[in-house]
């Protein structure tokens, strides 16, 4: 079996191309290596911010070693690393924070002398592209490693997953065997599930957006005498706010796909991660409940409509989910208190046939994860 070494970033973190506070600038170190451990000196280091598209390069030293300096604080970026005679690697969903340096080491695996990559007599299959997650840092921001050869093996560990099918019908087993129970992924409920809220709105063709409408102003009390003020009763921040305090109200352990607050007011740039400006406000309101209520962890998922590939999408979902992790981060928020994620056109809300259900489509959702 071809083995793949990778040594999982000190620090993977995130503040893209939005930022509450000023942008410093850092690096992304590392080396590159054989896959019998020898440094590479000489190796092409291509990083590409995503959202924006810039490209920085580089290349390995005499011990192997790189440095790409001047880079942003946030993300994605892309990173790919190739050598001559060796098959190249692409890193994706590299995120950066302010005041961090991203170290990596990359192993190359060689190329046999027909220009194909070298593994085991054994392995007959035809080289396929592979895709795996490395190990998640403290602070939340998973590296996406993509190689080549072997089976195809995406991860999806933390996608909000469909309820289980039913399970096919098998043979009858042999009368002396015995009864075997059923395999139960999920774990059994104990509370009645919370219903996701269906909130009312209306597509804004100007600018291509779905806006939900949050019902008369409200203002939320937060331990500690703090309030949020003027936030309709329908909206993000009082359904968060309702889950947090009702201690009837459960996580969905059973079914995760349910749980799902769309926010209402935060908008991103059409086709980019960027953040418009009146998103600050209920991210705002989001930081301020979660440090009224240090117990609670939640999940941001990203969604696009299904217009375009779903490469693109997926990549563009994701990073819009992690820039508003970087906002909130940066609002003063444990990055270990805040997963992000993003899953393209996957669970629609609404037919992607209309202007108004692409825009529907088209959102960045919460969950509760803990409380």
């Amino acid at each position: 079996m071809k083995r793949f070494y990778f040594l999982a970033p000190t620090v993977v973190a995130l503040a893209t191309q939005f930022s509450f506070g000023q942008a410093g600038t850092m690096s992304l170190m590392g080396n590159v290596q054989s896959d019998d451990r020898r440094a590479l000196p000489g190796a092409a280091i291509t990083v590409i911010h995503v959202p924006s598209g810039t490209r920085y390069a580089a290349a390995s030293n005499a011990t192997g070693t790189f440095s790409i300096n001047n880079l942003q604080a946030g993300g994605p970026y892309l990173m790919q690393v190739g050598e001559g005679g060796y098959h190249p690697q692409t890193l994706e969903s590299i995120f950066l924070e302010k005041g961090k340096t991203v170290t990596f080491t990359v192993t190359l695996n060689r190329l046999s002398a027909g220009g194909k990559e070298q593994r085991p007599s054994r392995v007959a299959s035809a080289p396929t592209p592979t895709e795996t997650l490395a190990a998640e840092s403290v602070v939340g921001g998973p590296v996406l490693l993509t190689t080549g050869g072997g089976a195809t093996a995406s991860s999806q560990r933390d996608a909000p997953a469909m309820p289980p099918p039913a399970a096919a019908a098998s043979a009858p087993a042999p009368a002396a065997a015995p009864a075997r129970a059923p395999y139960k992924r999920y774990v059994r409920r104990t509370t009645p599930p919370v219903a996701d809220p269906i909130v009312p709105g209306h597509y804004d063709a100007k600018s291509g957006n779905y806006v939900y409408e949050t019902g008369r102003l409200t203002t939320l009390q937060l331990p500690g005498g703090q309030v949020i003020s003027d936030v309709g009763v329908n909206s993000t921040e009082s359904n968060l706010h309702r889950f947090l305090t009702d201690p009837q109200a459960q996580v969905d352990t059973v079914d995760l796909t349910r749980g799902w607050y769309n926010f209402d007011r935060v908008f991103f740039t059409p086709g980019k991660a960027t953040l418009t400006p009146e998103s600050v406000d209920q991210l705002s309101h989001v930081a301020a409940l979660l440090k009224a209520y240090p117990k609670a962890r939640i999940k941001l998922g990203g969604y696009t409509d299904s217009t375009g590939t779903y490469k693109v999408n997926k990549q563009l979902s994701d990073a819009r989910a992690r820039t508003a992790w970087a906002a909130l981060v940066e609002l003063g928020i444990s990055p270990s208190r805040i997963d992000a994620r993003g899953y393209g056109p996957r669970y629609a809300i609404a037919s992607n046939q209309t202007d108004e259900g692409r825009a529907k489509n088209r959102r960045l959702s919460v969950k509760v994860l803990a409380k």
